[in-house]
């Protein structure tokens, strides 16, 4: 929780804690310090409810605690720094959104106007709270949120001894990692309280040390619908328009806080017309907007992507000519991808809210088959491809962090098939080749790209094609079939390679250009092959290879009208 400008009770073991931060190996346990004397009060602290079971959730029976072998130093985040920081990443004018507390009933509508203003934030979830809607755990990293660690109950943790402080930050981040295989690299103390204990253990454990510097006190709304509410979060948190680098402070406790969701596309606003570039407290702009999806069929070739209010459109060129965007449905958080299941139709697939895989097929009459489930829990957007003997291909990120693949073939659906490896949350991608090689390719823990093939009914190991990449990705085959192009965005630009079938070989990467606000769809379109972005402005891009056997001829980035 949080607001007085951060009672920070950095006491006399400062010096003790410090070196304790930086002697020995990362994940060595400190020597506990003298916890200082709790604070004898009955009365409600400056900063927000307390005591702090006012927003907690209260799961049936409680909650399990979890095994902590995923607690601890994490070797995917960078080198902390000792210290606290109050101040948004980035150079220029830069703004953090971070919401405490979470997740709470109004996470989906945050994450919706997020992802309809295309802008990033940062979570700082109660591990409680977060084993209680664990959908909304994943669905804020399938959205592209910074998830962080606000300790697993919100007490002050300075009254606290080193093991009490380092148990309340182990069990929240074993926590997440139990949900979405991935740690957290920040940390907000319950109220902005710290001591140097509290410092040092962060440090030890990688992760950084964020309060705030502009504070809308929107907690003190709680469930409140008024206007008056309204203003005063807004009044509050334009405040910040006199800093360059502010730290917005919100809060989406268990019961929601409905106020802020009414002021958050105000305060937004109010951020982009001065000049502000929004940020996630782990430095990024992040990849925001929703990554569009194509595929090509006797209709014509078909754009498909999630819109703000969640559903999934699709838009069709048929010759020279768009037709408008018609409504697929769903009530998505994260996709879709597509592929051509025949000459006459082709299949979407999204992640619904409760982070299963969905898939509807659309014939090129327009017949809608409905949205079916396919189970499986993800945190990313699916990956999906058809091979030419029809087999049909669906690869997620799963829960655990690991590649799972599922196939339609004329006996029906199989099982979830594990592939291993440790992906990053960005979306993976499957292609076929006329040989009969299914690829496979994702972003690592270490954001490289990786490839795994299947040929003969046996698969390779991944295979590192390199790169820092933030993206999700996108395979196709090439147009006669033999090989297989993979499109990545990496920082605003977008890049290319092309592998031979067995992903033994590549090109390196070459630059598509362009200033891209999402991921990219790639897909066939006769002897062409067609690439698909957002960018930064909103519209959706296409560029084009004439030359799609061999990947050349590639003309401008164009705007669909």
């Amino acid at each position: 929780m949080s607001s007085r400008r951060v009672r920070a009770t950095v006491v006399l073991g400062s010096l003790v804690g410090l070196l304790l931060g930086l002697a020995g190996p990362a994940h060595a346990a400190p020597s506990p310090a003298p916890a200082p004397t709790p604070a004898a009060t009955s009365t409600p602290l400056p900063e927000g409810p307390w005591p702090p079971d006012e927003i907690l959730a209260r799961p049936p029976g409680g909650v399990a605690p979890r095994a902590l072998a995923a607690a601890g130093p994490s070797t995917t985040c960078p080198a902390a720094p000792f210290g606290v920081q109050r101040t948004a990443p980035g150079s220029g004018k830069t703004v953090a959104l971070t919401f405490d507390d979470g997740p709470g009933v109004t996470t989906p509508a945050i994450l919706s106007i997020l992802q309809r203003y295309g802008i990033p934030a940062t979570f700082f979830n109660i591990g409680v709270n977060a084993s209680v809607r664990p959908a909304y755990v994943r669905s804020e990293l399938v959205t592209g949120m910074v998830i962080g660690n606000h300790s697993w109950d919100h007490p002050q943790l300075p009254t606290l001894s080193a093991s009490g402080q380092a148990s309340e930050m182990d069990r929240a981040t074993a926590e997440q990692s139990a949900l979405t295989a991935v740690g957290s690299c920040l940390f907000r103390p319950p109220y902005g309280e710290f001591n140097a204990t509290t410092l040092s253990l962060a440090q030890q454990r990688r992760m950084a040390v964020w309060n705030w510097s502009v504070d809308t006190e929107d907690w003190k709304a709680g469930t409140s619908t008024s206007s008056t509410w309204v203003e005063r979060i807004y009044s509050r948190a334009v405040a910040g328009g006199s800093q360059a680098h502010p730290v917005i402070l919100m809060h989406n406790p268990p019961a929601g806080v409905p106020a802020t969701v009414t002021a958050l596309p105000r305060i937004i606003d109010y951020y982009r017309a001065h000049g502000y570039r929004f940020v996630d407290l782990a430095g990024g702009t992040g990849q925001r907007a929703s990554t569009p999806a194509a595929a090509t069929t006797a209709a014509g070739l078909h754009v498909l992507i999630r819109n703000a209010a969640g559903n999934v459109i699709e838009r069709t060129l048929r010759g020279s000519t768009w037709i408008g965007w018609s409504q697929l449905g769903g009530s998505v958080v994260g996709g879709p991808a597509a592929a051509a299941t025949s000459s006459a139709g082709l299949a979407a697939v999204a992640i619904g809210s409760d982070n299963a895989v969905y898939r509807e097929t659309v014939s090129d009459g327009g017949a809608r088959s409905g949205w079916s489930s396919l189970s499986g829990v993800t945190t990313t957007r699916p990956g999906s491809g058809v091979a030419p003997d029809g087999v049909e291909n669906i690869v997620i990120r799963g829960a655990n962090g690991q590649g799972y693949l599922r196939q339609r073939t004329t006996a029906g659906w199989g099982v979830w098939i594990p592939l291993g490896g440790l992906l990053a949350p960005y979306a993976p991608s499957v292609a076929a080749t006329a040989g009969g090689v299914l690829t496979v390719a994702c972003l690592g823990a270490n954001h490289a790209m990786y490839v795994k093939t299947r040929s003969g009914g046996a698969w390779s190991g991944w295979r590192l094609l390199g790169g820092s990449i933030n993206s999700d990705v996108a395979l196709s085959p090439t147009a006669d079939g033999t090989k297989v192009v993979a499109v990545v965005r990496g920082g605003q630009n977008g890049y290319y390679s092309v592998l031979d079938p067995d992903g033994t070989g590549w090109t390196g990467w070459l630059s598509l250009g362009g200033s891209l606000a999402s991921g990219p769809a790639v897909t066939r379109n006769g002897a062409a092959l067609e690439v698909f972005v957002v960018g930064g402005d909103g519209r959706i891009y296409r560029r084009t290879a004439t030359n799609g056997t061999a990947v050349t001829g590639w003309g401008g980035w164009r705007a669909l009208p």
